[in-house]
């Protein structure tokens, strides 16, 4: 279970897919599911579904959004640098100076860097300032405005992905990559779905890979409406919170603590039905877990709970250092114990369990 979760991990993280451009990461979903009956929503939402469910089992919903936080090119200068916008959210201190890939209309991946000025011709007070992105350029080596969109063959509205490659770490549970919000979710969806595959479940399996999560949780809006979920698995990379500048002793998503519960953020309030339920599951089985209640952010789970009459939604997530920049890290274990739960949580949802998360005129 270990090698293939870091093959995935790997394959994921290194796939570029910045919001609205998912394409390349939809297309490793559809490989490696390769077996499985596949529809897609009209934004580019992909549904995976399971051979011989029974077709009046509830509607059981493991999904992960495919997209990364980038940058989109809004203008090319006279003289070659590339203007940007953000897509998702940018701490600017975490952007000047790194690596990134433009993906060009010409097909090409174009590495280059976000370009900053040296201290030593910074003006007074300018080094203990925050630049903002509207004024930060990326450098690919081009010489004019020509050259980058005829010869290298960027338009503007390409996208724009940090240049980061997967690698272990001395800690031989601890990986460093890119986009681990949310191609951990992602590896967890492909592997889970894989690993069930054909287990005989009492209820109908989809796996959904969304898009545009970081942009606002569009795709999460129309991916609904595609799998129609009686209940839903949102699988997550949220931030951990174990890092110098931060309370340890408040971590609600510390690294090697297990896969993490989000019981609420700003806009999502998880079922307390189903908490209990996902809390009383993961004792039983001994699965290390921890349970969290966010100040801040958001999931697909705040559009996914409110479809149609309401879907029963939770996140359950591995904690991820530094996520929203050019470098996260993460720990294994807590994404093997995010397996586990899954498959326990996947097998326990039978129609009666199912329904008794929305039976409120119950006695």
């Amino acid at each position: 279970m270990r090698t293939e979760a870091e093959r995935l991990l790997k394959l994921y993280s290194e796939t570029p897919g910045a919001s609205g451009n998912e394409e390349l990461v939809r297309k490793v979903f559809c490989q490696e599911l390769n077996g499985h009956a596949f529809s897609a929503d009209r934004t580019g939402c992909v549904l995976a579904a399971r051979d011989g469910d029974p077709k009046d089992g509830p509607r059981v919903m493991l999904t992960a959004h495919m997209d990364e936080v980038g940058f989109m090119v809004q203008n090319i200068t006279k003289t070659g640098f590339i203007e940007i916008v953000p897509l998702g959210g940018w701490w600017p201190h975490v952007v000047l100076a790194q690596g990134v890939i433009v993906m060009a209309s010409s097909g090409r991946a174009i590495p280059g860097c976000v370009a900053s000025i040296p201290p030593h011709q910074l003006g007074e007070g300018a080094a203990s300032k925050v630049m903002a992105l509207d004024k930060m350029s990326i450098d690919i080596g081009g010489d004019s405005r020509e050259q980058v969109m005829e010869e290298f063959g960027v338009q503007l509205g390409d996208s724009i992905v940090p240049a980061t490659k997967f690698k272990s770490l001395a800690h031989p549970d601890r990986f460093l990559g890119k986009a681990f919000d949310n191609r951990v979710g992602m590896a967890l969806l492909t592997q889970s779905m894989c690993a069930l595959k054909k287990k005989k479940l009492p209820n109908q399996l989809l796996g959904v890979a969304t898009v545009q999560e970081e942009v606002g949780c569009r795709g999460a809006v129309t991916a609904s409406a595609l799998a129609k979920p009686d209940v839903a698995l949102v699988l997550e990379g949220p931030p951990a919170d174990d890092t110098p500048g931060m309370n340890r002793d408040d971590a609600q998503g510390a690294l090697g603590e297990g896969v993490q519960l989000r019981v609420m953020d700003p806009r999502a309030l998880s079922s307390r039905r189903l908490v209990d339920f996902v809390v009383s599951h993961a004792k039983a089985a001994g699965i290390d877990h921890q349970v969290t209640v966010r100040r801040g952010g958001g999931t697909d789970a705040s559009a996914i709970h409110l479809h149609d009459q309401g879907v029963p939604s939770i996140v359950l997530g591995v904690p991820t250092r530094y996520i929203h920049s050019h470098h996260s890290i993460l720990q294994i274990t807590d994404y093997l114990e995010a397996m586990k739960l899954i498959d326990v949580l996947v097998r326990a949802f039978d129609a009666e369990a199912v329904n008794d998360l929305t039976d409120f005129l119950r006695a």
